[in-house]
């Protein structure tokens, strides 16, 4: 599995349009072959943004890069390999 991660920095008065970007991004990101879901973490306080998505393969992950491409806003992207997959405890 792997993940991909996008961090925005903005004013706290600029976080609802840069989130309102994501959330469209994400519908359509979800939909694609080998999305395993993901999450968009915020810090009104500081203006921080996180969109993290999950994907079965690097190439499938690769493959959604032009639907990120797309926003009008751009964060800084890294991407991992994931080693270690716990799952949460209700």
């Amino acid at each position: 599995m792997f993940a991909r991660i996008e961090a925005f920095e903005t004013r706290p008065e600029g976080m609802d349009e840069i989130l309102g970007e994501q959330q469209r991004s994400v519908g359509i990101v979800r939909t694609l072959p080998g999305n395993m879901g993901g999450y968009v973490l915020v810090n009104r306080e500081s203006g921080q943004l996180l969109n993290v998505t999950f994907w079965q393969s690097e190439e499938e992950r690769e493959a959604a890069e032009s639907e990120f491409a797309a926003t009008s806003s751009h964060g800084t992207v890294t991407e991992f390999a994931i080693a270690m997959q716990e799952a949460l405890r209700g």
